[in-house]
């Protein structure tokens, strides 16, 4: 068992030193309390708007070297919130436990994704719905 109090406040710690995150969150199985052995780590940061692509590369392949070395695992799963689909952003801050937060910034973006997944939430659940229905008739191929 996992204790989410440890793994949350050793990540607080390590995060509160990074200026290029604006805010984290900590989501996945650890924080449903159905983490295992085989279970990664899922973390999801929001970086500098002001960052370059390159930069926001850069720095998401030096926090996922970072945080192997901080977790003492290589069972990272780092999602950079700035080029995610809208649905997965509006699970991770749905489900997600704050880590780190620029208070501003943190619910601009917040409300943001609330806003823009209330309004598309029909379409989201009408296309999901098609796709479930074309794949129950005819399979995966």
């Amino acid at each position: 068992m996992i204790d989410i109090m440890l793994f949350e406040q050793e990540l607080t710690n390590f995060f509160r030193s990074i200026d290029s995150v604006n805010f984290a969150y900590l989501f996945g199985s650890i924080v449903r309390g159905d983490a295992n052995e085989l279970s990664d780590v899922d973390i999801a940061v929001m970086l500098d708007e002001s960052l370059s692509k390159k930069d926001m590369f850069n720095e998401e392949l030096d926090l996922i070297s970072e945080l192997t070395r901080v977790l003492k695992s290589d069972k990272i799963d780092l999602v950079v919130l700035n080029d995610v689909p809208l649905l997965l952003k509006y699970n991770i801050i749905k489900n997600g436990h704050v880590l780190k937060s620029d208070e501003t910034k943190r619910i601009a973006f917040e409300t943001g994704v609330m806003s823009r997944y209330l309004d598309e939430r029909y379409y989201i659940k009408r296309h999901t719905d098609m796709t479930l229905q074309r794949i129950a008739r005819s399979g995966f191929a």
